[in-house]
């Protein structure tokens, strides 16, 4: 394989002699190339980099040339050469480049468009500074691959200025980039060079047309770059640097001398003490009396795995600078072993490895090449004493011992460390660490903010392009849909409904997705009808889904003095559990995970046994619960005064209902929400019945005439409809729910912003039988007037010749009462009839015969297997 010196943009060559033309030029070119590589997805960035370090894997062409190249031009051994080379699949490992963006970035979907960022009240957005200019060192190869690696993770083009004297590594690396690069985006948005250093007129033209510079390398190399670079350009150095161990005396007595020396010889002796995390100077903690024989005893337990990481890992060549200082550190050791002030062990006559204990605690930087001193001190603010006037130049603390490592943050964080690692573990960096104090992507990018919220046309408008454009099925549904620039052009996108949602998402299709699916949770949707919908929330959304339903619960009034326990049915696909629970973890309240699996009697005695001040569950079961301790009025000593509930409506008998089973019992909704587009309003404490404020910031509602699905005028009644804006893996966009509703015109007694409304029950429950109009509600409501019967009901609608038939399945809530059925009949048609005079009505002029009432013990009326659920109405006179 040809190695050259040079690549620029997608070609190569070689060439070592540059003009500040030239390289004002290149700056031009790298300019140019802004656009497309901002332009790259992410995922494309990062999938185009995990295939150029899968070639780099034992016995590939690239690690081949790496490997024989690196051999002729850097000083390491050819098995830490190999080992280092071993690092490049791991660096470019895609779940690793996903954390780390999350870890460096926090907002890493920024890149890709405007975000929200919690508690601020606008968007922000992560721009790429542009191009950036890398200089790296002579020897290092990582670091600089490390460097342009997240240059690209955060968009930018990449102009790596290296050292004459080093590698062409990098120029290897862009080959393998190259070949895998389908689109060619990150192939032509880098460019490697190399001239000597010191050259004042060749680094100034090189920022020339530069955006931001990170510099790998000296003191002066770093302090050269901020001087002449331009005040809008951004110069980091990172380097050069030295690092330090401490060792607690409990670390020996509790892990062994044996086990210090070897992490402690690990530590000095990889890539030849080269990189800034490694081992220099090593510290004993310990009172005076035991110095003296910890140091001997380290000594003599580190000289045999100094030893074998020779053979395993052979250091270097060294320059014959090298070998003097070695050689003059070993002199100097032996005079001081002669006065008593020190002690050492090395591999002499080899320059392999050497170790010196020093009395005088000052801290030492070693000449390099395996050389580590050894210290001993009385107390960890000595340690710190003697970093002080090395403040700036220590980056790593390598710490023996376990529950001292925040100890050494707080004692040593004033002599300017960067990092604490435990020891051993040194030139291991954790993905997501600082590196010096910092995140560098964070100094690849710019944030721009917008300073106010978007208004929901700009987000409606934003939500159907981002819709029409990635999704299947909106493709297709939005075909002929024009661009939203007025509430008179959204009002005219056609409606979602729920056989469109049935066949466009998983398991049979995923039209209905906007990306593949990952790093989220799937949930069935779609009780009353018996046939589920299977909706998608990425993890972002599912986040933001739950702290708004720990909101809806606060503003309802749980507070830091509730026990809440959560009833609602666990597993099935169902959200409900699952999602209250994580919403209550957001809450101040104390959580009593429950369910409704287990029989009354043991969810009675939870509640009792862990002072349960709140319950949450379906109203169906939130009754039978309430029924229990009815009957058992002396049996449990409960303290429940607050119930929320979802998922069914609560009418006034049924909070009645409770209020006479648990005195003062406050009643409220626990959000409007549904599966598919998530929690949609919440009450605040004046909110009665259905009513809700809306969440404004993420959910849009309209309220249409169920007939000519035209707007209905503010306040009126009409089928509600909402688009959420905060969905988009799976958007939900001018979604017929299956209820009614209307505005509240007039702002809450609250105080709140949010405007009001409210719900009057579901579309798909109104009755209209016979020329009448009835709600299921209406009969709900007329059983609460009836206390020997419960809320479990189902209306059926069939005909009789060319007449309507109405009949009302009803079950009684103890079997004792069913002899009176007869009675309990006429009682409840008494209360239907005044509940709904239209039906009332529609009787009287026998345009409906009179409606039969069936009184039937518990239990009797068929279930939903999947929910529990009873679908409350049954229509016959469609025949299928």
């Amino acid at each position: 394989m040809t190695i050259y010196n040079t690549y620029l943009f997608g070609k190569v060559l070689d060439k070592t002699s540059w003009t500040p033309a030239e390289l004002e030029k290149i700056g031009l070119q790298a300019q140019a190339a802004r656009e497309a590589m901002r332009g790259a997805s992410r995922e494309y960035i990062i999938n185009t980099l995990v295939k150029a370090g899968k070639l780099f894997g034992k016995g590939g062409k690239y690690r081949k040339a790496a490997l024989a190249h690196l051999k002729e031009h850097i000083t390491f051994s050819e098995p830490v050469i190999d080992k280092s080379l071993d690092v490049i699949p791991e660096l470019l490992d895609k779940q690793g480049m996903n954390k780390r963006m999350s870890m460096e970035l926090f907002l890493p979907y920024a890149l890709e468009t405007t975000v929200e960022r919690r508690g601020y009240s606008g968007l922000i957005r992560a721009m790429p500074k542009g191009v950036v200019l890398h200089v790296g060192a002579g020897n290092v190869f990582l670091g600089i691959l490390d460097s342009l690696v997240i240059g690209f993770l955060t968009k930018n083009v990449n102009i790596v200025k290296l050292s004459s004297s080093g590698s062409n590594f990098i120029n290897i690396f862009m080959d393998a980039l190259k070949e895998v690069d389908e689109e060619g985006i990150l192939a032509r948005s880098a460019a490697i060079i190399s001239w000597k250093g010191g050259s004042q007129g060749l680094e100034e033209a090189a920022l020339k047309n530069v955006n931001a510079v990170f510099v790998w390398g000296g003191y002066e190399a770093v302090q050269s770059y901020r001087k002449i670079a331009p005040i809008d350009v951004r110069v980091e150095g990172f380097g050069p640097k030295t690092s330090v161990g401490v060792v607690f005396e409990s670390c020996v007595e509790n892990e062994g001398m044996d086990a210090v020396a070897r992490r402690a010889a690990t530590d000095a002796s990889l890539w030849d003490q080269a990189a800034c995390s490694s081992l220099h100077t090593l510290y004993f903690v310990a009172p005076a009396k035991k110095h003296k024989a910890l140091a001997a005893d380290f000594l003599k337990a580190a000289k045999k795995h100094f030893t074998q990481l020779a053979k395993d890992l052979p250091p270097g060549k060294l320059s014959p600078d090298e070998m003097v200082e070695i050689n003059k550190a070993r002199q100097l050791a032996r005079v001081d072993s002669a006065l008593g002030n020190a002690s050492y062990e090395s591999s002499a006559p080899k320059t392999d490895w050497t170790m010196i204990y020093e009395k005088d605690p000052v801290y030492r930087v070693s000449p390099l090449n395996r050389v580590l001193y050894v210290k001993t001190v009385e107390s960890l603010e000595e340690v710190r004493d003697r970093l002080l006037p090395m403040r700036g130049y220590i980056q790593t603390v390598g710490v023996g011992g376990s529950i001292e490592r925040k100890k050494v943050m707080e004692v040593l964080g004033p002599a300017g460390i960067a990092r604490i690692v435990r020891l051993g573990k040194m030139l291991e960096e954790s993905n997501g660490s600082p590196h010096d104090g910092i995140f560098p992507m964070m100094s690849l990018v710019n944030w721009l903010p917008i300073e106010e919220k978007p208004s929901q046309l700009d987000r409606l408008s934003e939500m159907v392009e981002h819709a029409k454009s990635r999704s299947v099925f909106y493709g297709r549904h939005f075909k002929s849909v024009p661009k939203i620039t007025g509430m008179e052009d959204f009002a005219k996108v056609p409606f979602l409904e729920k056989h469109h949602v049935l066949d466009n998402t998983p398991p049979d299709s995923s039209d209905l997705l906007t990306s593949r699916v990952q790093r989220g949770i799937y949930f069935a949707s779609g009780g009353s009808t018996g046939q589920p919908k299977y909706i998608f929330y990425d993890q972002k959304e599912y986040d933001h889904t739950c702290r708004m339903l720990a909101f809806t619960m606060e503003a309802a009034g749980l507070g830091e003095r509730d026990t809440i326990a959560n009833l609602f049915i666990a597993g099935n696909l169902w959200s409900s559990w699952l999602s209250v629970e994580k919403a209550i973890s957001y809450t101040k309240a104390i959580s009593v995970p429950v369910g409704s699996n287990l029989p009354l009697e043991n969810i009675v005695g939870y509640l009792e046994d862990f002072s349960v001040t709140a319950v949450i569950g379906l109203p169906s079961f939130l009754v039978k619960l309430a029924e229990y301790v009815k009957a058992n009025p002396k049996k449990h000593k409960l303290l429940v005064n607050k119930i929320f509930y979802g998922g069914e409506y609560v009418g006034e008998e049924m909070v009645k209902f409770f209020k006479g089973v648990f005195p003062g019992v406050d009643v409220r909704s626990a959000g409007y929400a549904t599966a598919d587009a998530g929690v949609v309003g919440f009450q605040c404490p004046v909110c009665v019945k259905g009513q809700h404020h809306i969440f404004s910031s993420s959910q849009f509602i309209e309220f249409v005439d169920q007939d000519t699905m035209a707007p209905v005028k503010e306040g009126a009644v009409g089928e509600l409809v909402v688009t959420c804006l905060s969905k988009k893996s799976m958007p939900i966009i001018r979604y017929r729910v299956g209820d009614l509703g209307r505005w509240i015109m007039k702002p809450c007694a609250c105080g709140r912003k949010e405007h009001l409304f409210e719900i009057l029950g579901r579309c798909d429950d109104r009755i209209h039988v016979g020329g009448a109009h009835l709600f299921v509600n209406d009969i709900q409501n007329a059983l609460g007037k009836v206390p020997e019967l419960s809320f479990n009901f189902q209306a059926v609608i069939d005909k009789k010749g060319h007449k309507d038939t109405l009949k009302v399945r009803v079950e009684v809530k103890d079997e004792a009462s069913l002899p009176r059925s007869a009675e309990l009949a006429n009682v409840l048609w008494l209360q239907i009839q005044s509940h709904c005079e239209d039906l009332h009505e529609s009787v009287r002029l026998k345009w409906l015969d009179k409606p039969v009432i069936e009184v039937l013990k518990p239990n009797t009326i068929e279930r939903i297997q999947r929910t529990g659920k009873i679908r409350k109405v049954i229509d016959k006179r469609v025949k299928v």
